[in-house]
C-alpha cells in the first residue's frame, strides 16, 4: 500500500498553549517569517541574556594560567604571533595544523596585551559568548519558535562540555573556527529566504575563514545540504552542485590537513596491534553515545578519555553500542521524515562529530575530547528543548531553567580544573588513576613545576601501569637529575635512548650524568651526538669541555667552552672554567679576562673574585688580589678559600700578622678549627 506523502508538522510536538504552538507550514519551511515574543523579550535582550549568563559563568576562568600543553608552542614559543607578518601567518603550520586565522587571534591578543594569560582567556570567552549568540540568531532564523532558539543557546553557553574549548588558551581553535562555522550558516540560510548573491558569498568566503582557522570546518557542506533538505522536505542536484564551492575547499583543505600532520610527526593509524578495523567500528558507535551521555549527565569530565579493551576484549557497552545506534537511526529515519525537526536535530549533532570520530589515531589525546562536541552539542540541545516542547510552559520552563543553573554551577567549578597543567592532570588522575597517561602528563606538569618528589611518584605509577611509557624514563631522569640522584637519572635515561627516543637533550642528560658520575670519556659520545642533533645548545658544548677537561684534553676544552660562551656570552660557569684551565697553563692575563666576563655577567661569582685574585697575585698586583678577596669575603663571610688565598697574599707582601690572622680564620672554616 503506497504511503501517503507527509509535509513537516511542527506544530504535533508543540504544547497546546498560545505562547509556545506553531503555526502549521506549507510543505517550504517559512525560515525569514518573524518569531513570536518569548515572555516578552525581544532577540536583543535575550542574546544579551545569553552573553551575561556565559560571562558570570566563566568569570573565574579569566585568572587561569598558559598550559604546557600546546599553549607553549601555539603562543609562548611561537616567534610568528610575536612578529607578525602575512608571510608568516599564512606560510607556516603549528601543532601540525595550518590555521592561519587562528594565528591572527593569537597575534592580535599579544599585540595588544602581550603574554598575558588573562587576555587570551578574555578572548576565548569573547569568541564562547560570540558562538551562542550565533547560535541562538542561527535557531531563530531556522524556526520559529523563539523559546527553543533561547534555551538551546543557553545550555549550549552554560554546559561544561564546552569549558575544554573555552579555558584552554590553545582551545581557540576550536572556537574561532565555531564561530566562523555559525556565521557562515547564517548567511546561507538568509540566502535561502531570499535568494540574494551577497548572502551566498558572504556564508563561503565565511566557512574559508572558518577552515583556515580550523580544518575541522570540512563538515560544514554537508550542515548546509542538511538545512536543504530541512527547508525543503527533498534534495535535488541543484542543491548538490550549489555546494561545488564548498566541498572543493573541504577537500582541499582536508587533504592538506593530513599531510601537514604526518609532516609534524602525527601518524595516522586505522588498524594496529591494539585496535582493528572491528574495534574501531565499537569504538566510533560508542562514541556516537559517550557524548549524548556526557551531555545529559556531565560528570567525570576529563582531558582524556581512556578506550582500552580487558584483557582483550571491550566492555559490554561497546558491544551494544552498535545495535542501539541502529535502533536510533532507525526512529530518526521513521520519524524524522514526517517532523523534520527530528531530523535536523540528529544531523546537526552527526554531521559537525563525524571527522572527530575515532576511525584513526592521530596521537594520544585525540580518541575522545569535549570539544569535538562543541557544534554538535547545539544540534543536540535543539532536538532536546524541541521535544519538550510537548510539555506545559511552566513545568517545561522550570526543567531547562535548573538545567541551566546546574549546568552553569557544574562549568564554573570545571573551569577551575582548568588553571593549569597541574590541576589539569590532577583531575585526570582522579577521575581515572589506572591510566598510564594521566600519571605521565601530570608528572610531566609537576616536574617543570619543580615538584620533582611528587613528580617522581606519579612516575613510577606510570612506569607499573605500563612498562613500556618511555616517555616516563625521560621524565622521571630529569626529576632525578634535578635531586641529584645521578645513578638513578642514568639509569632513567639510558633506558629511554635504548627505547628509541632520540633527542638532543636526552643525550645531553646521559652525558651530563656521567661527567657528574666521573665518567668523562664515556660521556663525551653522548654529548658530540647532542651536539650532532642540536648545535646550538651552549649547555652541551659546557659538558662536553667539562669531560674533556677531565680527561686531559685541554684543547679541546678550550674550544668548547669558547663554542659555549660564543653562543652565551655570559655564561658564567664556562668562562670561569675557562679561566681556570688558562691560569694552569700560566697565561694569566687571558684567566684574567676571562673572570673579570664572569664578574661583569654576575658581580656575586665569589669563586671569580678569588679566582681573578689568585691570577693577578700571580703577576705581583697585590693590590688588586687583595680588593677581590676582601669583596669575596664581604658577599660571602664564610667563605674559606678567600682567606686562604688572601693569607697567601699577605704572606707575599710582608704582613704576616694579617697572613696568620686569615690563615687561621681559613682552617676555622674548613673544619681545622675549635
Amino acid at each position: 500500500m503506497a504511503k501517503k506523502k507527509h509535509t513537516a508538522q511542527p506544530a504535533k510536538s508543540a504544547a497546546p498553549s498560545a505562547q509556545s504552538a506553531e503555526p502549521t507550514r506549507t510543505e517550504e519551511t517559512s525560515i525569514s517569517a518573524p518569531n513570536p515574543s518569548f515572555l516578552g523579550l525581544n532577540n536583543w535582550l535575550l542574546a544579551g541574556i545569553l552573553v551575561a549568563a556565559t560571562v558570570a559563568v566563566y568569570y573565574a576562568s579569566l585568572s587561569n594560567d598558559f598550559m604546557i600543553f600546546d599553549d607553549d608552542k601555539a603562543i609562548r614559543y611561537n616567534n610568528v604571533i610575536k612578529n607578525p607578518t602575512l608571510r608568516g601567518i599564512f606560510g607556516g603550520n603549528n601543532l601540525g595544523m595550518y590555521a592561519p586565522i587562528t594565528w591572527l587571534g593569537y597575534a592580535l591578543v599579544y599585540g595588544l596585551a602581550g603574554e598575558n594569560a588573562a587576555a587570551f582567556h578574555t578572548f576565548n570567552l569573547i569568541l564562547h559568548a560570540g558562538s551562542a549568540v550565533a547560535a541562538f540568531a542561527l535557531l531563530n532564523l531556522l524556526q520559529r519558535n523563539r523559546e527553543i532558539s533561547f534555551f538551546a543557546a543557553l545550555l549550549f553557553a552554560l554546559h561544561p562540555l564546552t569549558v575544554e574549548p573555552t579555558c584552554w588558551i590553545a582551545g581557540q581553535s576550536t572556537l574561532t573556527f565555531s564561530f566562523f562555522y555559525l556565521l557562515s550558516l547564517i548567511a546561507y540560510v538568509q540566502w535561502q529566504g531570499n535568494q540574494k548573491a551577497a548572502f551566498y558569498g558572504l556564508s563561503l568566503f565565511l566557512f574559508l575563514l572558518s577552515i583556515l582557522a580550523k580544518s575541522a570546518a570540512v563538515t560544514l557542506p554537508l550542515v548546509l545540504l542538511l538545512f536543504d533538505w530541512y527547508r525543503n522536505g527533498a534534495l535535488n542536484w541543484k542543491n548538490v552542485l550549489g555546494k561545488a564551492p564548498y566541498f572543493l575547499a573541504s577537500l582541499a583543505f582536508g587533504l592538506y590537513t593530513f599531510s601537514t600532520r604526518a609532516a609534524e610527526g602525527h601518524k595516522l593509524v586505522v588498524s594496529s596491534s591494539a585496535y582493528n578495523l572491528l574495534d574501531r567500528f565499537f569504538m566510533v558507535c560508542h562514541s556516537l553515545l559517550f557524548y549524548p551521555a556526557k551531555l545529559l549527565l556531565p560528570v567525570q569530565l576529563s582531558i582524556f578519555y581512556p578506550m582500552e579493551k580487558q584483557n582483550g576484549a571491550w566492555p559490554i557497552g561497546y558491544y551494544l553500542a552498535p545495535l542501539i545506534v541502529a535502533a536510533l537511526a532507525w526512529l530518526v529515519w521513521k520519524y524524522g521524515r514526517q517532523t523534520r525537526e527530528i531530523a535536523l536535530g540528529a544531523g546537526w549533532y552527526l554531521l559537525p562529530l563525524a571527522v572527530m570520530l575515532p576511525y584513526v589515531s592521530v596521537g594520544t589525546f585525540e580518541m575522545r575530547s569535549d570539544r569535538y562536541v562543541y557544534i554538535s552539542s547545539i544540534g543536540f540541545w535543539f532536538l532536546a528543548v524541541w521535544a519538550l516542547q510537548k510539555l506545559q510552559a511552566a513545568p517545561r520552563r522550570t526543567i531547562l531553567l535548573v538545567a541551566a543553573v546546574i549546568f552553569g554551577f557544574l562549568t564554573h567549578e570545571h573551569s577551575k580544573v582548568w588553571k593549569n597543567e597541574v590541576s589539569v592532570f590532577q583531575n585526570c588522575v582522579d577521575r581515572y588513576p589506572d591510566a598510564a597517561l594521566c600519571n605521565c602528563n601530570l608528572a610531566y606538569g609537576q616536574l617543570l613545576n619543580f615538584d620533582f618528589e611528587n613528580s617522581i611518584k606519579h612516575y613510577n605509577k606510570t612506569l607499573e601501569l605500563d612498562k613500556g611509557y618511555v616517555e616516563a624514563y625521560n621524565g622521571r631522569g630529569q626529576a632525578f637529575l634535578m635531586t641529584n640522584k645521578f645513578k638513578e637519572a642514568y639509569a632513567d635515561f639510558d633506558n629511554a635512548i635504548k627505547a628509541g627516543i632520540v633527542t638532543p637533550k636526552l643525550y645531553l642528560n646521559r652525558g651530563k650524568c656521567l661527567v657528574i658520575l666521573n665518567k668523562p670519556t664515556e660521556a663525551i659520545p653522548d654529548l658530540t651526538e647532542s651536539i650532532r642533533l642540536e648545535p646550538r645548545n651552549p649547555e652541551t658544548y659546557y659538558f662536553k669541555a667539562v669531560a674533556e677537561s677531565k680527561t686531559g684534553a685541554e684543547d679541546e676544552a678550550i674550544a668548547d667552552y669558547g663554542k659555549a660562551i660564543e653562543l652565551n656570552p655570559k655564561y658564567v660557569e664556562a668562562l670561569v672554567n675557562r679561566g681556570l684551565i688558562y691560569a694552569q697553563r700560566k697565561n694569566y692575563e687571558a684567566a684574567i679576562a676571562d673572570y673579570t666576563a664572569a664578574l661583569a655577567a654576575d658581580p656575586k661569582v665569589v669563586i671569580a673574585l678569588n679566582n681573578r685574585a689568585a691570577a693577578h697575585m700571580s703577576l705581583g698586583q697585590y693590590d688588586k688580589s687583595i680588593e677581590d678577596l676582601t669583596r669575596a669575603i664581604q658577599l660571602q663571610p664564610n667563605y674559606a678559600r678567600a682567606y686562604d688565598t688572601r693569607s697567601r697574599v699577605y704572606q707575599l707582601m710582608g704582613q704576616p700578622d694579617k697572613a696568620a690572622a686569615d690563615a687561621a680564620k681559613a682552617k676555622e672554616l674548613m673544619g681545622g678549627g675549635k
